[in-house]
């Protein structure tokens, strides 16, 4: 019996070659678009699940509260809080902390001389680092590899780049020319998905006793990643609870005494990568959006759903074709439910095909899929069994959804009147079929409306004014391997520079913009102002910064070398100037301010400008005179910057030796904070496109339907003397209706799911409502070209042809 199901389906699909050729696009295209989508979501929810016991880790936010307001909310906290915890609270069974570091790592090679390089992703940890995390060390006992000063654990990576054949257990290396290592462990390499990265592991008791728990550094110096280990029954509620009571008793006093507050909130490793945007991420380029993943979720199941109502309304645009076939079985004695069967026999072969073209059009297309979405999304998820289920999952549910409906229509005519050619149409049907048309439309409205704002907001915060200049500008990372001469090497590496051709200006600091400050200390006026004292953002610069970025000055003046007591004074940008409660910047200029330790003087204000992306707020700056600072920023002219480099070459190993030249364009660099937007603009508009495309298909089917249906009546009216274009117009009237319907639900649906989107950035567009006018217009505009040859078709039909029966 199964076999005569199939038989018949397959001739069948040989009659009806187009039609069963449009469902198999379009399902394959909208299975092949979910499975993608549904593997990217996959990944991104992935991150740090390799950890056996991941949801009984927790990171440690720190957040300070100073005036009543929250100043910082940071993902590194103090290194005093993992012991407090383990030491003081049974449900805490381990603790570790990592500090990010940088510098040059370098190593004198037997067989290939001095190497080095600068390294960016190295930390300082514990040793319980491999107890709280499963990192899988190759080599090297985890208990002790990192006991003990001056230890390092390498990776992989990290060891083929600088002992190629050799085995670098034992050896030694040098990190900025003044601290040995020993290599006492390797590591492989960490995997894609974790929100931490690292090719060095160094011991912490390098840092001697400047983290010691009883200093008051260990309560202030918040740059340690600190994650805890907690008791799978414990009520981390409760924990939370107790935890914010010891530090009200411990840390009470010294609150009161400075007038502020400190909070250590315990965060979930698990949601860190989506749901965690806190200043001193271990990986802020690669952090994730939990809202994008959740839109992108929505559009994996519109596209699903597109394609499969695309199936319904094309076996019911033809089922009245079938209408006669139907009629015979019955009389011949086949029962519903062997029709039932079927009709289910053909959608299971149509959704089978499918499914079979999209694994390979998923196969082929998951290289350019990764690079469009930016992760390095492993080829080997397709061998997974997660995979296969999921698949095996969408075909089995398609199978039974896009078929039930046309089955059990098709299943249900009557054989006397199908066979007198009177086929009772049901309302119930027609309603099932609009709403599912007006549901197509409605999603295609919501998906171009959403593209649209996406890059609206993407352009919106790439060519917003910054407030400094960031054009033509290279810059070279400073030495790490420096000695005492440092400071007069870079002023004699400054003076030959300029005399390059090509090289405009030079100036050094500790941070150009786009590059996240970690310098922060208390400020606060010694007259007047807040209560408390403020954290504020330091940035150390020369005295030829402010011209060089074309900063604004509102008021003072810029740091001079005609002032030799500049190291005793401040800039501070107008934000800052606002926050310590200034009637305006020209009354801050030589007032006095306690920053830190040091008692300075206002000598300038700048006007504000944006330090970070435009996802962040304008920051509070105080900026120092630190000419010896660790950036150096080369305005250039138009020309070749490779000549500029080649010309720089000399003087930087002559004032600089043994350090790499590693350099960037800082509009390049500035511009990768919105790659993760760029990024999911681009998947969103690509599957966008896609899910209108395959509802396109969903429209002629509905043209389809409506043109049968009203085909006799087409032949009747061109007798009575109807024009094609009264045809096309009454062809078309239902589906206008149609239309309308759909973009005034679509239109409030579409304006709350992206101005929610857009609460995300502190400066965004307005949405404009004219953008949704055009949306529906723009559907419109597609299902006319979808619909527009079946209804011009069935316009210039020969009457005789449709009436000769009659």
């Amino acid at each position: 019996m199964i076999r005569n199901y199939l038989k018949s389906a397959v001739r069948n699909f040989l009659k009806h070659r187009s039609f069963t050729l449009l469902n198999i696009l379009g399902l394959s295209l909208g299975l092949s678009a979910s499975v993608l989508i549904l593997q990217y979501v996959k990944y991104e929810k992935s991150y740090d699940t390799f950890h056996a016991d991941i949801d009984n880790i927790y990171r440690i936010q720190y957040n300070t509260i100073q005036n009543g307001k929250k100043t910082v909310e940071c993902a590194a906290a103090v290194p005093a809080v993992g012991p407090a915890l383990r030491d003081n609270f049974a449900e805490v069974k381990q603790f570790t902390r990592l500090f990010p570091v940088s510098g040059v790592i370098s190593y004198e090679s037997p067989q290939r001389g001095f190497i080095s390089f600068r390294e960016e992703k190295m930390q300082i940890t514990d040793p319980a680092v491999f107890e709280v995390f499963d990192f899988n060390l190759l080599k090297g006992n985890p208990e002790t590899c990192l006991e003990g000063p001056n230890k390092v654990v390498i990776t992989e990576r990290a060891a083929e780049k600088y002992f190629d054949n050799e085995d670098p257990m034992g050896k030694t290396i040098e990190w900025d020319g003044d601290i040995e290592f020993e290599v006492t462990g390797i590591l492989e390499n960490v995997p894609q998905n974790s929100h931490i990265k690292f090719d060095f592991l160094f011991s912490y008791q390098t840092l001697n006793d400047r983290t010691d728990n009883a200093s008051e550094t260990a309560w202030g110096w918040y740059d340690f990643n600190t994650y805890v280990m907690v008791d799978p029954q414990a009520d981390i509620v409760d924990l939370q609870a107790k935890w914010d009571l010891y530090l009200e008793e411990e840390r009470g006093e010294n609150w009161e005494k400075y007038n502020y507050s400190q909070e250590f909130i315990l965060r979930p490793l698990r949601n860190i990568h989506l749901y965690s945007n806190l200043l001193q991420e271990s990986e802020p380029d690669e952090q994730g959006d939990g809202d994008s993943v959740y839109f992108l979720t929505i559009i994996a199941f519109f596209i699903l759903i597109i394609a499969w109502v695309n199936y319904i309304n094309l076996s019911t645009a033809k089922s009245f074709e079938r209408a006669n076939e139907v009629g015979v079985r019955k009389v011949m004695g086949a029962e519903k439910g062997q029709l039932i069967k079927q009709f289910m026999a053909e959608s299971f072969l149509i959704n089978l095909l499918a499914t079979l073209i999209a694994v390979l059009v998923v196969r082929l297309s998951w290289p350019g899929f990764a690079d469009l979405a930016g992760r390095n999304i492993p080829v080997s998820y397709i061998l997974n069994v997660d995979f296969w289920i999921l698949v095996s999952t969408l075909f089995l549910v398609g199978t039974f959804l896009s078929g039930s409906y046309p089955a059990l229509v098709l299943s249900s005519f009557k054989p006397v009147a199908v066979l007198k050619g009177k086929v009772i149409r049901s309302a119930g049907g027609n309603i099932m079929r609009k709403g599912l048309v007006v549901f197509q439309f409605a999603a295609s409205v919501i998906l171009i409306s959403g593209t649209v704002i996406v890059y609206q907001q993407l352009n919106y915060m790439k060519n917003r004014e910054l407030g400094f200049d960031i054009h033509q500008t290279l810059v070279i990372e400073g030495p790490g391997i420096t000695d005492s001469l440092y400071e007069e090497n870079l002023e004699a590496f400054k003076l030959e520079a300029l005399k390059i051709a090509g090289v405009q200006q030079m100036t050094a600091a500790s941070n150009v913009p786009g590059d996240e400050i970690f310098w922060t200390r208390t400020i606060r006026r010694l007259q007047g102002g807040p209560e408390s004292s403020i954290t504020v953002y330091n940035v150390g610069i020369d005295h030829d910064y402010v011209g060089a970025f074309d900063l604004k000055m509102v008021a003072g003046r810029n740091f001079s070398k005609d002032f030799p007591n500049d190291r005793e004074r401040v800039l501070l940008n107008r934000e800052l100037v606002e926050s310590l409660e200034f009637e305006d910047p020209e009354s801050a200029i030589g007032e006095k301010l306690r920053l830190g330790g040091d008692t300075l003087e206002i000598a300038g204000v700048l006007e504000n400008y944006h330090q970070m992306s435009l996802k962040s707020k304008v920051a509070s700056l105080a900026f120092r005179l630190v000419p010896s600072s660790s950036f150096y920023s080369f305005k250039i002219g138009s020309g070749d910057h490779r000549e500029v480099l080649s010309g720089l070459k000399e003087p930087w190993e002559a004032f600089f030796p043994g350090n790499p030249i590693d350099y960037f364009f800082l509009d390049s660099f500035f511009n990768k904070q919105y790659e993760k937007d760029r990024q999911f603009g681009q998947v969103f508009g690509l599957f966008s496109l896609l899910a209108i495309f395959v509802a396109s298909l969903g429209l002629f089917g509905l043209a389809s339907f409506l043109t049968i249906q009203r085909t006799k009546e087409i032949g009747i009216r061109k007798v009575l003397g109807s024009t094609v274009p009264n045809i096309v117009m009454l062809l078309s009237r239902g589906f206008i209706q149609l239309v309308i319907i759909s973009n005034l639900i679509a239109w409030p649906l579409a304006w709350w799911l992206m101005n929610s989107w857009l609460q995300s950035f502190p400066y965004r567009i307005s949405i404009n409502p004219l953008l949704f006018l055009g949306a529906g217009f723009g559907v419109i505009f597609i299902a006319f070209l979808s619909v527009g040859f079946q209804t011009l078709k069935a316009a210039l039909l020969n009457p005789a042809e449709t009436l000769k029966y009659e």
